[in-house]
């Protein structure tokens, strides 16, 4: 978040915020009715579910899920028996002691099937069933991610366009005072270097004016890029809905938010389903202390004295089943090792578990904290503007009378300035603070 904050308040500050209403929207003077045709603005959500949809990450973690799915059947295919044939050609270059011909060959086929191996194939498949689910969790969590970054990124988008109505209002606020000043230089009243202070101040305010427009096009080039959107088609502001900026959110609660941290965090949920699968791991690693028991049927058939398709009546056929026990007694402590890593596995990933969750549960307090703040300075800064507006207004009936000097109205609109500033900073924050509650709590 720090560096989409940082762009967004360098556009706030490069702006030397002029106008006469305390209104969000006023301030700006940026109408959304007047921004292109409603029923083809695209929405926030909108635009999320297209980056979900072109991202090659997202792409990437889908493509996990099948590599998972196709692991389980593969460990399904252990369960059932397995069918080989072998049929092997011998060339000699005399005949054999033992009778065999110089020309012989062996047909053989066995059907094999594991009736028994310790459950390892029942954990083996438990564990990448679980691991299934741990894709998923992991596409939802890039999903949110890229929900995030896309909000912030609208975020700066709308910030720039408000900062630029600003900015252009200021231009004409300044070019106003400069007519009044040039007036009263003529007839005498003022000095020339009253005119020369506005005219610096005016040609600060032109320059401000052409950077934030700037800023407004590469901000719309950075929403495109986390859209998953082509360059060639690039975004049009006056196509975007920005209306969700009208209304402040809710202040959360942190006892509520901290129960859907914990229930609905894809990576937490991950790591626990890791956990699980590690679990299962434990389990199949300690079938090696068990006996393993395979039956298998084999037929065999082998040519006295000839290739098997030119003398077939010469063969002989063997039909043979067998059921066989085994179990390793001793390996160099090697089955016993592979246990003890299972369960340090499975410590490391608990450990992991705890991690994260209190690292999740500082950051949804931290967040809180400052959304608090940042309401309380939405407030303070609101009473602040029209303070300050009130103190122009004042400023320049005095100016006017001949009271007050050209002095005066500088300071007046700097502190309005300031005081505009805080405002639309502080209304910033709340919704950059709420994007950065919903992606923790995941209700993008």
């Amino acid at each position: 978040m720090n560096s989409y904050m940082k762009r967004i308040i360098w556009c706030l500050i490069s702006c030397v915020i002029i106008t006469g209403t305390t209104d969000i929207t006023g301030i700006t003077g940026f109408d959304l009715s007047r921004s292109g045709n409603k029923a083809y603005a695209q929405t926030l959500e909108e635009l999320q579910e297209i980056a979900f949809n072109n991202r090659d990450i997202v792409k990437k973690y889908l493509n996990e899920i099948k590599i998972s799915k196709e692991r389980v059947k593969e460990i399904k295919g252990s369960f059932l028996p397995g069918l080989d044939m072998a049929y092997t050609l011998n060339q000699l270059n005399h005949n054999a002691v033992t009778g065999e011909k110089n020309q012989n060959d062996t047909f053989r086929t066995a059907i094999s099937w594991n009736a028994f191996s310790g459950f390892s194939d029942y954990y083996r498949l438990k564990s990448a069933e679980i691991m299934t689910r741990y894709s998923t969790e992991m596409v939802e969590s890039t999903r949110q991610n890229i929900c995030l970054n896309v909000a912030l990124r609208f975020l700066e988008v709308y910030t720039a366009l408000e900062s630029l109505k600003v900015a252009e209002n200021e231009v004409k606020l300044y070019n106003d005072r400069l007519r009044q000043i040039e007036l009263k230089f003529r007839v005498g009243v003022l000095k020339k270097s009253d005119v020369l202070k506005v005219k610096v101040e005016r040609d600060n305010a032109l320059q401000t004016e052409r950077r934030v427009r700037a800023l407004v096009d590469t901000s719309l080039n950075q929403l495109a890029l986390e859209s998953g959107k082509s360059l060639d088609q690039p975004l049009q502001s006056s196509k975007i809905d920005f209306s969700l900026f009208h209304e402040l959110p809710e202040k959360g609660d942190y006892k509520a938010l901290e129960l859907l941290l914990v229930k609905n965090r894809s990576d937490l949920n991950a790591l626990k389903h890791t956990l699980e699968s590690s679990k299962m791991g434990v389990k199949a690693s300690k079938s090696d202390l068990y006996p393993r028991a395979d039956i298998s049927l084999s037929y065999a058939s082998h040519t006295r004295d000839d290739f098997f398709m030119k003398s077939m009546e010469n063969s002989d056929d063997e039909i043979r089943g067998q059921a066989t026990i085994s179990m390793n007694l001793f390996d160099g402590m090697q089955k016993y090792s592979r246990i003890n890593q299972a369960h340090l596995e499975t410590r490391s990933i608990m450990h992991d578990i705890k991690e994260l969750e209190n690292s999740l549960k500082t950051a949804l307090k931290n967040t809180l904290i400052e959304a608090e703040v940042a309401f309380d300075n939405l407030a303070v800064a609101g009473t602040g503007t029209k303070e300050a507006q009130e103190n122009l207004r004042v400023t320049d009936l005095g100016f006017e009378q001949g009271i007050g000097t050209s002095s005066d109205v500088l300071d007046a609109i700097y502190n309005l300035s300031r005081a505009r500033f805080n405002e639309i900073n502080a209304h910033t924050q709340v919704f950059a603070n709420d994007f950065q509650l919903k992606r923790l709590i995941e209700s993008f």
